[in-house]
């Protein structure tokens, strides 16, 4: 993969490093519950901490990402807070429903709440996505529509009749959103480069990163590459050319301006004359 998928090479680690640990947590999940012989209980609060995990991680992918490119659609950054914010709503109002079962109100009505705020808010970013034709809108909007059916599902379980139905159908959905989560990781960091995000500043500040280490490279080369100074610099005149051509490339592919262009050019001529 190219260096200029994304500003920071260690973005694409962390992505697979979070699909791992989510495919690893969703497996085990499964088989300690058909194991147990207690699958839809332990499934039902098993698969509900794993969502949790995912949405964290899936927050702090979206604003590491942000971040890396110095994008201007602040949205996408409001997006991975809004996971991360709805994660902690809904863990603390969990956690206060399991420990407090004689609460005057059930707390599985706000989770619904939360649940349901979310999912339009996904559902706005799909819209977004379809209208600017990004190519993971349509994983936008499958998500989308996966939290509404667990807020349903969590509603459901509100009431005598539809309990059981209710816990099914968040189990099925909460392993389903899951997978979705890490197919959504990968497709969008991985397979594909969100390349929609990525600003001037961004570019300005890729090159200057690979400047940088071009130049730490060389140095560590001259000093311990057996090569003198002199002998490192001598194809100066030979790499000219290349070097232009290089430039040029960066130039056709809009990496930097036509003002850089020239100015670099012009350093690159008056080093050589």
């Amino acid at each position: 993969m190219n260096d200029l998928v994304f500003l920071k090479k260690d973005t694409r680690t962390y992505a697979v490093v979070t699909s791992v640990i989510l495919a690893i947590a969703l497996l085990m999940l499964v088989i300690i519950g058909l194991i147990s012989g207690n699958f839809l209980n332990i499934s039902v609060i098993g698969s509900c901490v794993v969502l949790f995990i995912a949405a964290l991680f899936m927050g702090s992918m979206q604003i590491r990402v942000f971040s890396n490119y110095k994008s201007q659609k602040k949205y996408l950054c409001a997006d991975g807070i809004f996971y991360i914010c709805l994660t902690i709503l809904v863990a603390i109002a969990s956690i206060v429903f399991v420990f407090a079962k004689n609460a005057k109100v059930d707390l599985r009505y706000f989770i619904f709440v939360f649940i349901l705020a979310f999912a339009v808010w996904k559902m706005i970013i799909a819209v977004l996505g379809f209208k600017n034709k990004y190519y993971n809108a349509f994983l936008e909007l499958i998500i989308a529509v996966l939290w509404l059916v667990s807020g349903s599902a969590v509603l459901m379980t509100l009431f005598e009749n539809t309990e059981v139905t209710g816990q099914y159908l968040l189990c099925v959905s909460n392993y389903v959103l899951g997978a979705v989560t890490i197919i959504y990781i990968l497709y969008s960091y991985i397979f594909k480069s969100p390349d929609f995000l990525i600003t001037e500043e961004g570019k300005r500040l890729l090159l200057k990163e690979q400047e940088e280490r071009q130049q730490r490279l060389n140095r560590f080369n001259n000093r311990f590459g057996g090569e003198s100074q002199t002998t490192a610099q001598a194809p100066q005149k030979e790499g000219l050319e290349e070097k232009l051509q290089k430039l040029q490339n960066l130039k056709d592919k809009n990496f930097i301006t036509e003002e850089e262009f020239e100015k670099r050019k012009q350093h690159l001529l008056d080093e050589e004359l």
